[in-house]
């Protein structure tokens, strides 16, 4: 009994054991609190009350900068998260619509050269023709006098991208032919006679705009006087309501 006692510890002791691993403390760089000296023990070349006083103010404004940090850093992440996506949002529509505008104008420019060629007079009469039945279509709703004067604008317009010159010397001549007409027939509203001093309608001088900002400009200008004459109108009707308020108290 006592042999197979001592050949069982025997045996145990010659299996290898393995024990747990003390953790090992990390030094703390944080200084410690001085202890409490008299003026004979405090040393000459170190201060450590004040190293250590000066840690501990460090250390409350760090605390005090991190928690309006926490407070404020949310907010304004999300006002920036916002405002970046806008602006990423508002260039993309941007360049989009820069890039459709400029290829816009390319094609129309290359159709506007293929039309104006002098090899293409059949395509460009019959440009002519479909923008004279375009501005018919669109006065279908009308009368005859609607039809004909949408049609006589489709047929002027694509004459103008298509033979400019002739346009413009068709359209000058026009011009004063329709101003005679229009002189002779208001002669005759008055009654003028042939041998008397004739009367002549004064037609405004109208200029169309040569670019974008000709046409910007003159729209802003027709809108302020819209609305000039929109706020004199109120202005009147306000002033007759106030007259005709006051008369019926009196």
């Amino acid at each position: 009994m006592l042999r197979k006692v001592a050949l069982g510890s025997g045996v145990i002791a010659l299996i290898p054991t393995i024990s747990a691993a003390t953790p090992v403390q990390e030094s703390s760089k944080e200084p410690l609190k001085p202890p409490l000296m008299r003026l004979s023990e405090l040393p000459i070349y170190e201060a450590p009350h004040a190293e250590y006083g000066e840690y501990i103010k460090s250390k409350a404004k760090a605390e005090k900068n991190s928690y309006l940090r926490s407070v404020i850093h949310p907010q304004v992440q999300a006002v920036r998260e916002i405002a970046e996506i806008g602006i990423a949002h508002t260039e993309s529509l941007l360049h989009t619509v820069q890039d459709n505008y400029h290829e816009l104008r390319d094609r129309t420019e290359w159709i506007v050269q293929y039309l104006r060629e002098e090899d293409n007079k059949e395509i460009r009469y019959g440009a002519v023709a479909m923008g004279g039945l375009t501005g018919f279509i669109f006065g279908l709703r009308g009368g005859i006098i609607r039809r004909v004067f949408y049609a006589g604008i489709g047929t002027m317009a694509m004459g103008g991208i298509c033979f400019p010159e002739e346009t413009k010397e068709i359209a000058k001549r026009n011009g004063a032919l329709a101003k005679q007409y229009i002189n002779i027939a208001y002669n005759f509203l008055y009654g003028v006679k042939p041998g008397d001093p004739q009367l002549e309608v004064k037609f405004p001088e109208l200029s169309l705009p040569k670019n974008v900002s000709e046409l910007t400009q003159l729209t802003i200008n027709h809108w302020r006087v819209k609305n000039r004459s929109i706020a004199s109108e109120k202005c009147e009707v306000e002033c007759f309501e106030d007259l005709l308020f006051i008369t019926i108290l009196c």
